[in-house]
């Protein structure tokens, strides 16, 4: 039988992977906000709109709600990890219609960007930020339309969270803030662990990282820049910051 025909099984070190994968991202994604809001919020300086606070809530909601589902996996309690499964799908509805908001209301108050992740223009953070939560959303979508089938499922959501939501996070850590090889090179690691253990465990990818590593790398600045300077883009992006 052809290699690439085989369907992919469930092998012993799977759950560890996944699982410790789901706290590598989260503690990454909660250390880089941290960084830039916490202080924020202690001095109050400057004052934060609350679609902020919103966003930092639920946002960190995933984050919780992957690395449990991920543990329950892990332990065999795949049911309740099952009855889960429907708030995380409600929740990343809610993400993305706050991530929409957020990513309007900072582009309206003229953020360009962070240290080493720099725009132009205010458009062109907005479209970065818009294309973020478009690769979360669609991914957690798919791997919500896949559950069934559990290596698929489990592959997509975690692409969602490293493809949608990783970059954000490394590029506000205290040593990779203003150096874009190195935001560059921590996204990278994230988003090609997956398919590096696929390959050193079954000599294959599955295709859920080959699509999903697709739509993550299409939304990367270097690519972003260029649409954002578009026509078309700032058509849009008028439209939405009216």
């Amino acid at each position: 039988m052809n290699s690439t025909s085989r369907p992919f099984q469930t092998l012993p070190g799977d759950h560890r992977f996944f699982s410790l994968m789901a706290i590598i991202s989260a503690a990454t994604i909660v250390a880089g906000f941290a960084n830039t809001y916490v202080p924020k919020v202690v001095t109050g300086a400057p004052a934060l709109a609350p679609i902020i606070h919103l966003h930092a809530a639920v946002f960190t909601s995933w984050l919780a709600l992957f690395v449990a589902q991920t543990t329950l996996v892990l332990s065999g309690r795949t049911a309740v990890h099952r009855r889960l499964g429907v708030a995380g799908v409600v929740l990343a509805g809610l993400m993305l219609g706050v991530g929409t908001a957020t990513a309007i209301a900072v582009a309206r108050q003229g953020h360009r960007g962070i240290p080493g992740v720099e725009f132009p223009t205010a458009e062109g953070f907005l479209l970065l930020n818009l294309g973020a939560i478009f690769v979360f959303a669609t991914l957690v979508g798919a791997g919500a339309y896949f559950r069934r089938n559990a290596q698929a499922h489990k592959r997509l959501m975690l692409m969602a969270t490293v493809g949608g939501l990783v970059g954000p996070g490394v590029s506000r850590l205290p040593f990779a803030s203003g150096r874009p090889p190195v935001i560059g090179m921590l996204v990278l690691a994230f988003l090609f662990a997956g398919p590096v253990y696929d390959l050193v465990t079954r000599r294959r990818v599955h295709p859920a990282y080959l699509w999903g590593g697709l739509l993550a790398l299409a939304s990367i600045p270097p690519i972003v820049e260029q649409v954002s300077a578009t026509a078309a883009w700032h058509s849009i992006a008028s439209w939405l910051l009216r």
